[in-house]
């Protein structure tokens, strides 16, 4: 999500924003602040000039929120803001919360979606299961329906985990049909906890990071450790039903290279996999499309994640 769609150059902005990286640098022997900074209308670059920047900069840091007088201003292409004025918010002004980017759907709807998922497992022991996980732990399933999918490339938003994981569940449901061998209720509990271990992995003060246990575990491991201690509080859960679960989650970025130290090994798990990357790609190209669209050009800016760059022309025209 980016201002860039949205300010002119020399269209004033201002408010409220929290400081998700600064630096203070130098050039022609003047300092000045160079910061990126985001509050729930996206995230944009950011520079300021005055002669106090190296005194302020030892009061504003990572994390803070200010009050921000600024203009839109071009650089290399890229909409960046000019600021001219810049202080601490007040306490009373705003709340950190209300600086992360918003999703489209209420968590009401999100979680009455998730619900008729968990409604349509026959499976006594993945029922419970689910119900163990989700049902049980208010303050887990808090977490879940409010967290993001990822930091920055898909599902960046309030209820972007949800979302993805309602996604990827209706692809497997639908795919499930094509295959007599697919065991239907395995795979869309795989679906629905294959990404758990998100919540103990990003943070949300203000901006989405990684915390600690983000960092060293990663949300698969977390996952794991999640999923394993809710079955062992199951009496005698199915150890066999277990570890397939246990491997869908595993797996399901399919390779090492991508976070999965075991490839997918059964039909359930090789469906997980994809349908996760084909959310994961798909809607991290419509956040692209929509950053990208109003730059002058056929093509998107380069996308690292992706190695290539997005075709654009096509949604413009149909956009008209």
């Amino acid at each position: 999500m980016s201002f860039n769609k949205n300010i002119d150059v020399g269209e004033k902005l201002s408010g409220l924003f929290v400081i998700r990286n600064i630096e203070l640098k130098s050039k022609d022997a003047q300092f000045y602040l160079k910061m990126e900074i985001s509050n729930s209308s996206g995230r944009i670059y950011a520079t300021y000039w005055d002669e106090d920047s190296q005194k302020i900069s030892k009061e504003l840091r990572r994390g803070v929120v200010v009050k921000i007088l600024g203009r839109g201003i071009d650089v290399k292409g890229s909409r960046w803001l000019q600021i001219d004025a810049i202080r601490l918010a007040n306490k009373d002004e705003v709340s950190v919360k209300e600086l992360l980017p918003k999703g489209h759907y209420s968590c009401e709807t999100l979680w009455e979606r998730f619900s008729n998922y968990i409604d349509e497992i026959e499976n006594p022991n993945l029922k419970n299961l689910l119900k163990r996980i989700f049902d049980d732990d208010k303050e887990f399933l808090e977490k879940f329906i409010n967290y993001p999918a990822a930091k920055l490339w898909h599902g960046a938003y309030v209820g972007g985990l949800i979302e993805h994981t309602l996604r990827v569940a209706k692809i497997c449901s639908v795919v499930s049909s094509f295959y007599p061998n697919c065991r239907k209720d395995l795979l869309l509990t795989g679906a629905l906890i294959h990404d758990i271990g998100k919540v103990d992995e990003i943070t949300t003060d203000g901006f989405f990071d990684y915390g600690v246990n983000g960092r060293l575990l990663g949300h698969i491991t977390l996952g794991v450790i999640k999923l394993k201690e809710t079955a062992n509080e199951i009496k005698d859960f199915d150890e066999e039903l277990l570890t397939e679960l246990l491997h869908l989650v595993i797996s399901h970025h399919g390779e090492a290279e991508k976070g999965s130290p075991i490839p997918p090994k059964t039909l359930e798990a090789i469906i997980l996999h994809h349908a996760d990357m084909l959310d994961a790609q798909a809607e991290g190209i419509e956040h692209i499309i929509e950053r990208d669209l109003p730059i002058r050009g056929e093509f998107s800016n380069y996308i690292r994640i992706l190695e290539r760059f997005i075709y654009l022309d096509g949604y413009r025209k149909n956009s008209k």
